[in-house]
């Protein structure tokens, strides 16, 4: 049995293979989160989870153990839900009301950091343009207050935790799922999920030092990394990465661990924590192990993790913290898109090259682009010598055809980000 909080009350489930958006439709008939695009694009389904916006459509029923769920038939109850929905009312920001619900969810539970556009990047209107919609809602200071996300779900220590999954090899470790269930479809039920959220091991969702490195935990989410301080000033490359990864809702359910051990070529956290030259830290039931993440992967969603093993973190080497550091990411949209392509650049003063930099998208793996790192050791810092260098990157480089761009798009969008790059980090003017 799955037990868990709805709208203040207890209740349970006896099965698993669902989202949450079917199991509030189906089972207990609430019918306010609406099934949208199914990819957490939309944000239709958008529902509060411990407090925070997330996509219905992209959460598993197994992670709803011990979580307290607030539908829009709940919130509209309240005197905060009340006002907002009023404001929207009042100023005509409701029109087929399709996307209302999901609105009205996403601004109680935004971070307090977050501007409006921030906040609703998530959400989707066909109808209104968004315009009244936002002069709605900057007419309230509507903010529900966040609960904590995990003591309600970890019932389980970590060695426990990796004991069960020896036990069970057919189990699949989840932790926000925001890939996986897009990925399995109408097949979720075939799947034995067995969501990390049990885990009762604070280091996993914390940043921290160890020896003057720095330490992120695997069950980290982006939009924590996206707002936590320590990272703003250490390694602000993770943050520029961590608002890409897409909106809110995505961002308070994917975890940077599952980003990488996802291992798509297009993934933005690993071009970023290659150029960091960071390692990943792996746990087994007799010890850990760590290596270069530029080694763990190994091919389109392919990596070196072993059976029984899991991620539980990532160091950044000291050498790399508070350097002049860049992320660009090249998409049809800022945020909650695929990368056609990307980079990622790190000055490291003791590099032969005083630089460290890897591309997404444009190969099976993080490209590094050997060649090219060994002509900028040997040449000056120079316009000219950037030039020469982005040549040979591209003669390393393998971009594909397919559905987001060319591979000739790719290969000259490529140069001239390593180009640009390089004079930003080298502090050289075009």
């Amino acid at each position: 049995m799955i037990t868990f909080q709805l709208n203040g009350k207890p209740v349970q489930i006896a099965h698993a293979g669902k989202t949450l958006l079917q199991v509030l439709r189906d089972d207990f008939h609430l019918t306010g989160a609406k099934l949208g695009c199914g990819e957490g694009e939309c944000g239709a389904c958008t529902v509060l989870v411990d407090g925070h916006p997330v996509c219905s459509c992209l959460q598993a029923a197994e992670m709803l153990q011990g979580a307290a769920i607030t539908t829009i038939e709940a919130l509209a109850q309240t005197p905060e839900g009340s006002e907002i929905c009023s404001a929207l009312a009042r100023k005509g920001g409701v029109q087929c009301g399709f996307c209302t619900p999901g609105i009205v969810m996403a601004w109680a539970g935004r971070h307090p950091d977050d501007a409006p556009d921030d906040a609703l990047e998530g959400n989707l209107c066909r109808c209104t343009g968004y315009v009244k919609i936002r002069t709605a809602l900057e007419q309230t200071d509507c903010l529900l207050p966040h609960t904590d996300t995990v003591s309600g779900k970890a019932d389980m220590s970590l060695q426990d935790g990796l004991a069960y999954l020896a036990q069970n090899p057919d189990l699949i470790p989840i932790a926000g799922g925001t890939d996986l269930i897009v990925r399995a479809g109408h097949n979720l039920g075939s799947l034995r999920l067995f969501s990390l959220d049990r885990l009762n091991a604070p280091e996993l969702r914390q940043v921290f030092w160890e020896d003057g490195n720095l330490v992120i935990g695997a069950l980290m989410r982006w939009q924590d990394i996206l707002h936590d301080r320590i990272i703003a000033h250490t390694v602000p490359i993770l943050r520029d990465v961590a608002y890409g990864v897409g909106s809110p809702q995505v961002r308070n359910a994917a975890t940077i661990g599952g980003n990488v051990a996802t291992a798509s070529p297009a993934g933005d956290s690993l071009p970023a924590l290659v150029a960091l030259q960071a390692r990943i830290r792996l746990i087994h039931p007799d010890g850990t192990r760590e290596m270069p993440v530029a080694e763990f992967i190994t091919g389109v969603g392919r990596t070196k993790r072993k059976a029984g093993e899991l991620i539980v973190g990532f160091v950044i080497p000291a050498k790399c913290i508070g350097q002049p550091q860049m992320f660009t990411k090249v998409g049809p949209r800022k945020a909650q898109a695929i990368s056609k392509l990307s980079l990622a650049t790190v000055l490291v003063p003791d590099d032969p090259a005083r630089i460290s930099f890897a591309f997404g998208a444009v190969g099976p793996v993080p490209m590094t682009c050997p060649k090219a790192h060994q002509y900028l050791a040997a040449q000056e810092c120079d316009k000219r010598h950037f030039k020469f260098a982005a040549e040979l990157a591209m003669s390393e480089i393998t971009p594909i055809d397919d559905m987001r761009s060319t591979a000739a798009y790719r290969k000259a969008v490529a140069r001239n980000l390593l180009i640009r790059h390089c004079q930003k980090i080298f502090g050289h003017k075009s």
